[in-house]
């Protein structure tokens, strides 16, 4: 495997109708709302060059700027040496800073396999419909009912009594005139569905005040990762942020309430690597918190011959690939390096299309 230098920048029905933050009753509203007549993707056009198309001498697949850092490093490698096993190419690994040069990478057939977001999926698929996702990581029961993590708003826990209402209970309506910092405006969880659900919540036109330091926040931050993000918040720089769990608690430990849960308290481990090193034991509170859909792993069908493709999913969805510690890995391992929590024995790749990612489109509409 070859690893190029970071290019410069930068259950299903859970995330349907997520366009309000999250309280008990609204993870009630979200988990019965799938709309399933939403029409697939017409895929006539990605497949249209299947007969020209020359067969692929490599890989190339990008990498957002969370999934870059030398954190995953072991899981890119185990990455590497399954796409060899699938189809006997190499893989070399695109790294990026900039979720936006990601993106671009695959839209532009320079990379002809990603991993994405959702959001940065549909722009993809977006800027080109040769763009498509294939599969994704499993819920615990091996399934996509219940396929999502979670994106959080969170704020620093000795100031997180000013983000109580007289019962105690957390809210977001003290938000307004705090620092407020994102993830990327590309970003699913650290972007899209936390913006979403302020809009909604304050009444606003659109995110765009969202954006803008000075207007509804003090001051907009953009961590360029969720690892960015995170680091915003406890340092200090920022009263509140957004960001996921799974790109940032291998740096934290869970000290109370339940995990993902609103009002749980996290802190940064004491033997956190760079830059966190810097922040161990600082903690933060999380106020408010929203299923999204797992991210998607997809090919630009343009610039990769089918049966490669279709070799590396047949692999990547097997058994067999289930058991690699560097993908799937054991969470009670303290020193597991892989890249996708492995909460049951049945978690697993599994086969997704086009339309599975339309609840998130429909945020925008």
């Amino acid at each position: 495997m070859k690893e190029n230098a970071p290019l410069p920048l930068s259950r299903r029905q859970f995330v349907v109708g997520s366009t309000a933050v999250l309280s008990t009753a609204t993870l009630s509203f979200l988990l019965g709302c799938t709309d399933t007549s939403a029409p697939s993707t017409d895929n006539s056009e990605a497949s249209s060059s299947a007969e020209t198309k020359p067969a692929t001498e490599k890989i190339s697949m990008v990498w957002l700027p969370d999934t870059s850092s030398s954190e995953f490093s072991v899981a890119r490698d185990a990455w590497a040496a399954e796409i060899m096993a699938a189809c006997g190419l190499e893989c070399d690994m695109v790294l990026t800073t900039d979720y936006n040069v990601a993106i671009e990478a695959i839209a532009s057939g320079k990379a002809n396999m990603a991993g994405l977001g959702a959001e940065g999926y549909i722009q993809a698929n977006k800027k080109n419909s040769n763009v498509q996702c294939a599969f994704i990581h499993s819920d615990a029961d091996g399934t996509t009912e219940g396929a999502c993590y979670y994106s959080r708003i969170a704020v620093q826990t000795e100031k997180a009594k000013e983000y109580q209402d007289g019962s105690g209970k957390f809210s977001i309506d003290n938000l307004e005139g705090k620092s407020f910092s994102y993830v990327s405006a590309t970003s699913t969880s650290g972007f899209k569905v936390p913006s979403a659900g302020i809009v909604k919540h304050f009444n606003l036109d659109s995110s765009d005040d969202l954006t803008e330091s000075g207007k509804f926040f003090s001051e907009v931050l953009f961590g360029g990762s969720h690892q960015g993000s995170l680091f915003n918040l406890v340092s200090g720089d920022a009263d509140a942020a957004a960001f996921c769990d799974s790109d940032t608690d291998m740096f934290l430990k869970l000290v109370s309430g339940t995990e993902n849960d609103i009002g749980a308290v996290y802190e940064v481990k004491s033997d956190a690597e760079a830059p966190f090193d810097t922040v161990r034991g600082q903690q933060f509170t999380i106020i408010s918190v929203t299923p999204v859909l797992n991210a998607p792993y997809a090919f630009n069908h343009d610039a990769i011959d089918d049966e490669t493709r279709e070799k590396i999913i047949a692999h990547f969805c097997s058994d067999e690939i289930t058991n690699n510690p560097g993908i799937f890995y054991d969470p009670d391992d303290e020193n597991a390096k892989g890249l996708i929590k492995k909460v049951s024995d049945k978690v697993r790749f599994v086969e997704v299309t086009d339309d599975w990612y339309d609840p998130i489109r429909k945020l925008s509409s």
